[in-house]
């Protein structure tokens, strides 16, 4: 005899439905199979949600909720999997109104772990428990609790070490289940969250009227007062917004939220038109800081994409892509500086140079206080040396200004150094080889037999990347110290990053202190970062190691992972002016590296055009 279709609230689906529906929920890190049972909690109805982690979350975690909870007859048939409470048929799909629907969640998180259900039905009833470890369901038994379901989930992966093994660190994982828990307490403010690790509180939220209050809450009101509200609303359709003002942008999507049916999505069509509703206000390479909400018809969206749930497609994504653009366009376009009459100046924030003990009356932002004088130095392609006010790239052979113009001579050895030091002793106009910017992103350089063309920004960064390496491993330091010490706001993910690689920061030359979370406070920035602004520096290395900065900073690669993000932010970037002289010193600075021909990611620093392909190209013999 065939088992029965339905027990209590849940349906067994049928082959038909369960075959259409997007199979094969991966779990693929702790932190998704902690995002599946938060979202069992709020379908429940839970007004309050507990989460306690103990030593990571892939070793022992608990999600407690206040919910309808589940009967002894329901809690097998819930590790079963395709039985669901959400849905009976296809059909429902375009009527969902509740973050899961598949009944895949819990039977693969059961297969992985050692797990177990404690839970007692709201309407009456007494509890009762059952336990799976790696997929073998044990009996229900009797247990007391109050009405709601606490899942404990133990030892995640114990038996997939392959798997286990390509884990990310415990910290990385808390950090994203911040940001899905700040997702989710956005998208249900009349839901109390409490999260606890290792019994400390990390998130404890009372419930709140509104979205704006449960922004309050969590990011506190200085921030929220940054923020541009937006309101629209139209039978079937309702829109919310708060857009971060231009100087809060980051340079990744980390501080985007955004909420369809207060389900926590991604949308590549939804974060395009947000930027581009941004326009020029923002730099390239930068992203708003922005939370969206939207609550429409479940039949326009189609949320069976993928197995984690997280990706949606809209029916018509040109009319959404559209009315974001436009409706993100309209509060920005008041954004304007203030006019401020002439002789009057408006009075802002110090400056860098205000901030600092250095003497910048004379910024460079190419300084180096170590920069030798006139010396040899490494080859440059095709076997020049570069005579220039501040040094030699000596080589087979060498090169010196007259007039501004690049002289090429044979000479080797001896003749270099001859070279370098009659450099040295000309003036100061005719010392600097005569280089061009070209578009403000590369700078072009005659050499023998052709043309040097090298990218400022990734120059830049080669440069600033080994003086990183050589700061963290100690071999040289330092700082400039801020006149006034300067407290930096932080995100809660970026605050537990700062305190998890202080020592690379400090060794780098950050000197910093940690407020009361998430703020720090910063005495001293890393020596010639030019004027380039400390708290935005800041953050910018820290979004740039984001997942990727490793599971210990003991260990060679993530130090590593600092020093590339530190350079990659802190370097002269395209469309920044340089002066000959500027130009002059990072070309030096360059060939004076290790590695002068990539930077840290492996991208060329310079090509070298050869005279014979231009004479070839305008048909000149040569």
């Amino acid at each position: 005899m065939s088992a029965p279709t339905t027990v209590g609230r849940i349906h067994r689906l049928d082959p038909r439905t369960a075959s259409r529906i997007a199979a094969g929920e991966v779990l693929d890190r702790p932190v998704a199979a902690l995002k599946e049972l938060v979202e069992n909690a709020l379908d429940a109805g839970a007004t309050t949600i507990e989460i306690t982690v103990d030593g990571g979350l892939d070793r022992a975690f608990e999600v407690a909720d206040d919910g309808v909870g589940l009967s002894a007859d329901e809690l097998p048939v819930a590790l079963e999997r395709h039985a669901t409470s959400k849905i009976k048929a296809l059909e429902d799909l375009d009527a969902l109104a509740t973050l899961g629907f598949r009944g895949e969640a819990i039977p693969s998180i059961a297969e992985v772990s050692r797990f177990s259900i404690l839970s007692r039905p709201r309407e009456g009833g007494s509890g009762h428990r059952i336990d799976v470890e790696g997929g073998v369901i044990g009996a229900v038994t009797p247990a007391a609790r109050a009405p709601g379901t606490t899942v404990s989930v133990r030892d995640l992966f114990f038996n997939t070490p392959a798997r286990k093994r390509f884990l990310k660190s415990s910290a990385s994982e808390l950090r994203q289940a911040d940001r899905m828990l700040h997702a989710y307490a956005v998208g249900h403010p009349e839901v109390a969250f409490r999260f606890v690790v290792d019994g400390r509180p990390r998130l404890t939220l009372a419930a709140a009227p509104d979205r704006r209050e449960r922004l309050v809450a969590l990011h506190g009101a200085s921030f929220v007062e940054r923020l541009l509200p937006i309101r629209e609303e139209r039978p079937g359709f309702v829109f919310e917004a708060w857009l971060g003002v231009p100087e809060m942008a980051r340079v990744t999507r980390e501080a985007q939220t955004i909420l369809v049916n207060r389900r926590w999505v991604q949308s590549i069509t939804l974060s395009q038109a947000l930027r581009q509703g941004y326009g020029n206000l923002l730099a390239p390479g930068r992203h708003p800081t922005a939370i969206l909400a939207f609550d429409l018809d479940p039949a326009s969206i189609d949320v069976n994409v993928h197995p984690t749930k997280r990706e949606i497609r809209f029916a018509r994504e040109d009319a959404m892509f559209g009315y974001v653009v436009q409706a993100v366009t309209k509060p920005l376009a008041l954004l304007a500086p203030r006019y401020v009459p002439a002789g009057r100046p408006e009075p802002g924030p110090p400056s860098l140079a205000e901030l600092t003990h250095e003497d910048r009356r004379q910024p460079n932002l190419f300084a180096d206080p170590a920069r030798p004088g006139a010396g040899e130095g490494p080859l440059l392609p095709g076997g020049l040396a570069v005579v220039t006010g501040g040094g030699t790239l000596a080589g087979g052979t060498g090169a010196t200004g007259e007039g501004g113009a690049l002289r090429l001579v044979p000479g080797a050895g001896d003749d270099a150094a001859q070279l370098a030091a009659s450099a040295a002793d000309a003036p100061a106009s005719t010392r600097l080889p005569d280089l061009w910017q070209l578009h403000e992103t590369y700078i072009l350089a005659p050499i023998a037999g052709g043309l040097l063309i090298v990218d400022q920004h990734a120059a830049h960064e080669r440069i600033l990347y080994e003086e990183a390496r050589a700061r963290i491993e100690g071999r040289t330091t330092a700082s400039q110290g801020l006149l006034f010490a300067l407290s930096v706001d932080l995100t809660r993910d970026q605050f537990d990053l700062v305190l998890e690689i202080m020592p690379a920061l400090t060794r780098l030359g950050f000197e910093m202190s940690a407020l009361s979370p998430p703020s720090i406070l910063v005495r001293a920035v890393p020596a010639g970062i030019g004027a380039r602004e400390p708290a935005a520096l800041l953050c910018d290395i820290l979004d740039g190691l984001g997942e990727h900065h490793g599971r210990s900073m003991v260990k060679d690669e993530p130090w590593d992972r600092v020093a590339k993000s530190f350079a990659c932010h802190a370097a002269v970037r395209a469309g920044e002016r340089l002066s000959r002289e500027e130009m002059n010193h990072l070309v030096d600075r360059l060939f004076a590296t290790g590695l002068p021909h990539g930077d840290p990611h492996g991208r060329p620093t310079y090509v070298r055009v050869d005279l014979h392909e231009l004479n070839q190209r305008f048909g000149r013999s040569d």
